[in-house]
C-alpha cells in the first residue's frame, strides 16, 4: 500500500503515547484504564458488539436478555484490561513477575516433557493469554510460540519483544509446520493457539458449545506424527496486579485400535476444544467473543 510506511508511523505514534501512559500509571490502574477503554469500545463498534452477542447467545441459550447485555459488557472490559495489561506488564522483570505469579500444574509440564517428543503447549484467547505463555520460558526453558506477524514492523517488533523478554521465541505463522518440526525434534517446546476459526477450506467441523465450529486441524495432525503430547495452558488475571496460571493433564496423541488418523485426528481437535470450552464456561468473560467463531 502506497501510504503504508506514514500510517505505520502514525500508529507507531499512537502505541508510545498509549504505551508511554500506561507505564506512568501502577499496574493496577493500567488494567483500570484498560476496563474503561474496553467498554469505550464496546459502546462504539456496534457490528463487533452484535458478533460478541450473538457468539454469547449461541453458548449461553439459558442467558435472559439483561443477562446477555451485562456479559457482552464484561467481555469488552476484559479485552480492554487484557490489551492493557499485556503492555504495562512489560515493566517487570523475571523477579517481579514471578512474585506476582501464582502457578499450578507445573508438573503436567514436566511428565509430558518426560516423553521425549517435544510438547505442544496450546492455549487460546482468554483471560491474559500473553501473560499464559511467559512462565514456560522463565522455568522450563524456551518455547516457540506461533503467531502472524503484525502488518505493522514497528508493533510487530514491540510485541515480539514482549512475548520474547523472558526466553520465549516466536515462529512465523506462515508455513509454521516445517519450523515446528524442527522444534519437536530438539525434543523442543511449541505454544499454539485453538480457538480462532481458520480459512475457508482448512479445518473440520466439531462441536463447541454445542455448536459445529470449522477448527484447524494442524495441532491433531502434528501431535499424531510426532507423538508430542499437548498441555493446555490458560492464564487469568487476579487482584492487586497479579495473575494465576494453570497448566492441565496433556492430551496423549495415541491412536485408539483400529482408529484411522481421520478419525483420530477428529477426536483430538475435539478433545482439545472441549479443554478451552471448560474453562471459557469458568470465566465467561475473559474469552474473545467478538471474534466471528461460528460464521457460516
Amino acid at each position: 500500500m502506497k501510504n503504508a510506511p506514514f500510517r505505520h508511523r502514525v500508529e507507531y505514534g499512537a502505541f508510545l503515547a498509549v504505551k508511554g501512559a500506561l507505564r506512568a500509571l501502577p499496574h493496577t490502574g493500567a488494567r483500570r484504564l484498560g476496563g474503561a477503554l474496553g467498554r469505550l469500545a464496546g459502546g462504539l463498534l456496534v457490528g463487533r458488539r452484535r458478533i460478541a452477542s450473538d457468539n454469547l447467545r449461541r453458548a449461553f441459550p439459558e442467558l435472559s436478555d439483561e443477562e446477555l447485555r451485562r456479559r457482552t459488557r464484561e467481555s469488552f472490559h476484559h479485552l480492554g484490561l487484557s490489551f492493557c495489561d499485556s503492555l504495562s506488564c512489560g515493566r517487570f522483570d523475571r523477579v517481579e513477575f514471578c512474585r506476582r505469579l501464582t502457578l499450578e500444574g507445573l508438573e503436567n509440564l514436566q511428565r509430558a516433557e518426560e516423553v521425549g517428543k517435544g510438547i505442544f503447549v496450546m492455549s487460546a484467547h482468554l483471560g491474559c493469554w500473553e501473560a499464559a505463555a511467559l512462565p514456560v520460558g522463565l522455568y522450563q526453558g524456551p518455547m516457540d510460540v506461533v503467531g502472524r506477524p503484525l502488518d505493522n514492523p514497528h508493533l510487530d517488533r514491540e510485541l515480539t519483544w514482549l512475548r520474547t523478554r523472558f526466553g520465549n521465541r516466536v515462529l512465523d505463522k506462515r508455513g509454521a509446520a516445517r519450523s515446528m518440526m524442527k522444534v519437536l525434534r530438539k525434543q523442543g517446546r511449541v505454544g499454539i493457539l485453538i480457538d480462532q476459526r481458520p480459512p475457508r477450506g482448512e479445518g473440520i467441523e466439531v462441536p463447541f458449545f454445542g455448536q459445529p465450529s470449522r477448527t484447524n486441524t494442524i495441532l491433531a495432525k502434528m501431535s499424531l506424527r510426532t507423538g508430542a503430547p499437548v498441555v493446555p495452558i490458560f492464564g487469568f488475571p487476579k487482584p492487586k496486579g497479579c495473575y494465576r496460571v494453570v497448566l492441565r493433564p496433556a492430551i496423549d496423541p495415541a491412536r485408539a485400535d483400529g482408529e484411522t488418523e481421520e478419525e483420530a485426528v477428529h477426536r483430538l481437535t475435539t478433545d482439545y476444544l472441549a479443554v478451552v470450552e471448560e474453562e471459557i464456561r469458568q470465566h465467561p468473560a475473559q474469552w474473545m467473543w467478538l471474534h466471528n467463531r461460528w460464521k457460516k
